[in-house]
């Protein structure tokens, strides 16, 4: 069995976009009797809105970093979240600071946003976001807490320190955004849940995952074959297998 697991922005999801020979490649990978997997930082919410529009079908989801797993009609199979202490702790942080916003998945409805400081940006992964009120911190459960940092990378890791000098949970920087997620989960996580799950030995399954961030490199380390792009920052490409033009050419190269 063969079984590739996709990342979405930046690997076959493009500010919402997707190239139109990537649902048609899925299909024949599918077909073929291997199975498709996203593995993303988005909610189940974002997820489904985005790919729904394509037509395109997966066996499995990996969404909020590994927090949050589906089967492939967005069927709740394991969720975690960020400890609401540390959430809290988080936005009273965060709260005043120019130019940064402070999301919060969920596994139900849309995302939601704690602070929302930055203006005049445009912000290609979290669309429409729901205002959330501090005094719902204690009441919801937030599977990923997310902090944008725009254009500001020193802001983001000096958030980053913060988090992590207090806080024993799982991290992740790509692009503009800091992700938090519980202690232990990332993608690699999941993948590996996954793996476990279907009950089939390791040597059984040829993994290959497809992504371009940070937060992917946990996954990537698990393959037999990983595979990134030329816009992945350096440290990506020299952890991969190989760079490719796109997911789908790297597909039919290596997955056949």
């Amino acid at each position: 069995m063969k079984l590739a697991a996709f990342d979405l922005d930046g690997t076959i999801y493009f500010d919402g976009h997707m190239p139109e020979e990537v649902p048609e490649a899925i299909a024949q990978w599918r077909a073929a009797g291997n199975l498709a997997v996203v593995a993303t930082g988005k909610s189940p919410h974002s997820a489904r809105r985005a790919l729904e529009l394509f037509g395109v079908e997966f066996d499995y989801f990996l969404l909020c970093n590994g927090t949050v797993i589906m089967d492939g009609d967005y069927e709740l199979l394991y969720e975690s979240h960020v400890p609401p202490e540390v959430v809290r702790a988080v936005y009273e942080r965060v709260r005043d600071i120019p130019k940064l916003d402070l999301y919060c998945t969920r596994l139900e409805g849309p995302d939601g946003y704690l602070v929302r400081n930055v203006e005049g940006v445009h912000n290609p992964i979290i669309s429409e976001p729901e205002a959330v009120a501090p005094e719902r911190i204690e009441k919801e459960v937030f599977p990923l807490v997310a902090a944008w940092t725009p254009g500001n990378p020193e802001l983001q890791k000096e958030i980053a320190q913060w988090v992590t000098d207090r806080f024993p949970v799982g991290t992740a920087m790509n692009r503009n955004f800091f992700d938090i997620t519980p202690p232990g989960h990332n993608k690699g996580f999941a993948l590996t849940w996954l793996l476990e799950h279907l009950s089939r030995e390791r040597s059984e399954i040829e993994l290959i995952t497809l992504g371009d961030g940070h937060n992917d490199l946990p996954m990537h380390a698990l393959a037999d074959v990983s595979l990134t792009f030329p816009w992945a920052q350096p440290d990506i490409q020299e952890a991969c297998t190989a760079v490719v033009d796109s997911a789908v050419k790297g597909l039919i190269h290596y997955g056949a």
